[in-house]
């Protein structure tokens, strides 16, 4: 049994057996990596089995961003839900181009009917390609015939208007081109291949980064334009879709952009349109697309008062509230999670050696400094860690 009393630098000595760290195992889950907050992982666990978001506050480097990561790693160990993981593709509308239609397969399915409906097109873009071919074809004879029977005036007629074929050619193909671009669907989710649930880090993200949003066209008119739909891009919270999103120093995002989150966590679904008002896709709006998440947010005690109340009480209400801890009493238990700690540090660096005993004491009693009491360990590993590299 791992003796949990307040232990000194001292009795490390003998509580570590091992030479090096390369002796200690590392934990391949990122569940079993994290340090010192077991009681917030307990709770990171349930959000999983529920489906229910939360909102991690500590100061920084605690380890949040690792608690999101292993909330995607358990939802993963549901097959079935790796399995239910969708494609989201974006189709023309017939009735209304600025109107583009959104759809989901399962995942892997996406690609496959682009790439089926891409073959269709292509071949009757080749079909037609071919009538006009015959067509040169046979207009490149008509001028030697009208030549050779002498009939000078309809041989110069006939030649001119098989110089506008060629030119008109060139003209052709783009236009098939463009047809091809315009009537072709686009995945702007792809979930082919996955064998875990999206995980998303939308720490930072702009408005158009997080909700999706329509590119600008620099080619508005002359034939030249871009469909709408081949410019609509995927935000976060769809490319989070069945997953986890995450959101750190989420105090950040303007109250307006709070709410607009809190609708598509109540949602579900949410449309992409454009974010910018002088751009060519601000009249692009596609139906809704799916946005089916857990969102993981975080940040410090600060952005409590940053967050907007009804957001707050989204999650407060309706999923978890977890207070990190900050430093954890110095036990033989957690002494050896340090040790680990390390091992794993060296282990991600993958370009320095691994550590000895002695080196393991000394970042510990380093934890010890910086946590401010003799008897505790800091948790704010972020920067420990940047100690051991």
């Amino acid at each position: 049994m791992t003796d949990n009393r307040i232990i000194s630098i001292k009795d490390l000595y003998n509580i570590f057996t091992f030479k090096t760290t390369e002796e200690i195992k590392v934990p391949e889950k990122i569940s079993e990596q994290i340090i010192g907050q077991d009681e917030a992982l307990d709770i990171i666990k349930k959000a999983a089995k529920q489906r229910r978001h939360v909102l991690l506050i500590g100061d920084p480097g605690t380890g949040k961003s690792m608690l999101a990561q292993a909330l995607a790693e358990i939802l993963s160990e549901d097959k079935e839900l790796v399995r239910n993981l969708e494609d989201i593709v974006v189709f023309p509308n017939p009735n209304d181009e600025y109107n583009p239609i959104i759809r989901t397969f399962p995942a892997g399915m996406g690609k496959k009917i682009v790439e089926e409906m891409r073959k269709r097109l292509i071949e009757q873009a080749r079909m037609f390609q071919y009538f006009y071919i015959l067509l040169l074809l046979i207009s490149s004879l008509t001028p030697m015939y009208f030549y050779y029977v002498k009939n000078y005036i309809m041989a110069g007629a006939t030649f001119i208007g098989f110089m506008i074929l060629i030119a008109g050619l060139s003209f052709s193909m783009q236009f098939v081109q463009r047809q091809i671009l315009k009537n072709l669907p686009k995945v702007i989710v792809d979930n082919s291949n996955k064998n875990s649930v999206p995980f998303v880090d939308a720490t930072g993200a702009f408005e158009g980064m997080l909700f999706g949003d329509v590119l600008h066209d620099p080619y508005q008119s002359g034939g030249l334009e871009t469909p709408p739909h081949q410019r609509v891009i995927a935000g976060a919270i769809h490319k989070a879709h069945k997953g986890v999103l995450f959101i750190d120093e989420i105090g950040t995002l303007r109250p307006e952009v709070q709410i607009e989150l809190l609708t598509v966590l109540q949602e579900k679904k949410y449309p992409i349109f454009g974010r910018s008002e002088r751009s060519a896709g601000a009249m692009v709006r596609t139906t809704p697309a799916p946005a089916d998440f857990v969102l993981v947010a975080a940040g410090n005690l600060e952005t409590l008062n940053k967050l907007h109340p009804a957001f707050r009480s989204r999650i407060k209400g309706y999923g978890y509230e977890v207070f990190m801890k900050s430093e954890i009493p110095f036990t033989e238990e957690i002494a050896k999670k340090f040790a680990q700690f390390v091992a794993q540090e060296v282990v991600k660096a993958g370009n320095i050696p691994h550590f000895t005993k002695e080196a393991v004491i000394e970042i510990i009693r380093e934890a010890q400094r910086r946590s401010g009491r003799k008897q505790y360990l800091t948790l704010r590993l972020r920067d420990l860690g940047g100690l051991v590299r």
